[in-house]
């Protein structure tokens, strides 16, 4: 059965407010600098509570419905607090993102990865490494592709396809019958060897996997230890036809 709720615009009221303000006390602990931590931290907790404050007074008063969800906001309620999230992010990134100027290392580095000297990388936020919190990471788009980055030495965590708007077309990938499992695997490795010289992939353990024969991931992971459950890894995806589907790089996290 279709939900009555497909064709309205709808803010999660967690979007607005838990969600929030994990994002923004963990950027502050982890990016404020020693000196001037406390000062950002509290410029931050201000900007938050002023959201989270927002928030109450909106559900008190403004437009709410209940779906599967949860409750939501809803109409003219959804669009004014999705708007005041945005910015109160904004301004929240503004104090804890490197300046522009060390950004544009970062920048150079997408554009060397995606071989494309005239590529359009937009700066999109700083946030924390989903592979290890302790560590900061900018998030960058381009046309179809979004990368994220190590802020400590510009090097590319991870590497796909960027979310899309709702109606808005993605980005399409070779799927013809073209490469065999081995020379993909081939691939990765070369693609490795550019990309991530420092790696010895060789002395780590490979976990290759498919998606229905036509889309192929080439991993390999560093046993020896865990961050946040997880072994360190590097990931290639490769498409059967020969495109790059993804490329993920934890193993200096």
């Amino acid at each position: 059965m279709k939900t009555q709720y497909s064709k309205k615009k709808f803010l999660k009221l967690a979007g607005v407010t838990a969600l929030t303000l994990a994002l923004g006390i963990g950027a502050a602990s982890a990016f404020a600098s020693s000196d001037s931590g406390k000062t950002t931290q509290e410029k931050i907790q201000s900007l938050l509570d002023k959201l989270r404050v927002a928030s109450e007074n909106e559900q008190k008063n403004g437009q709410l419905v209940d779906t599967p969800q949860g409750k939501m906001f809803a109409g003219e309620s959804a669009e004014k607090m999705k708007k005041l999230h945005d910015e109160t992010m904004a301004e929240v990134d503004a104090l804890t993102a490197r300046p522009e100027s060390e950004r544009q290392k970062a920048v150079d580095e997408i554009k060397k990865f995606a071989d494309k000297k005239d590529l359009n990388v937009n700066y999109k936020r700083t946030t924390k490494s989903v592979y290890n919190p302790g560590i900061a990471e900018e998030v960058y788009t381009t046309d179809y592709d979004q990368y994220e980055v190590d802020a400590r030495n510009n090097k590319i965590i991870q590497f796909g396809p960027r979310p899309l708007a709702v109606g808005e077309k993605g980005k399409t990938f070779n799927t013809e019958d073209k490469y065999s499992k081995n020379e993909l695997e081939s691939m990765a490795r070369q693609f490795i060897a550019k990309n991530a010289p420092e790696v010895k992939i060789d002395d780590l353990s490979a976990n290759f996997g498919d998606k229905e024969g036509v889309n192929f991931f080439f991993r390999w992971e560093d046993t020896t230890r865990e961050i946040e459950d997880i072994h360190p890894f590097i990931q290639v995806g490769f498409s059967r036809g020969g495109d790059l589907l993804s490329y993920m790089n934890s193993l200096g996290l």
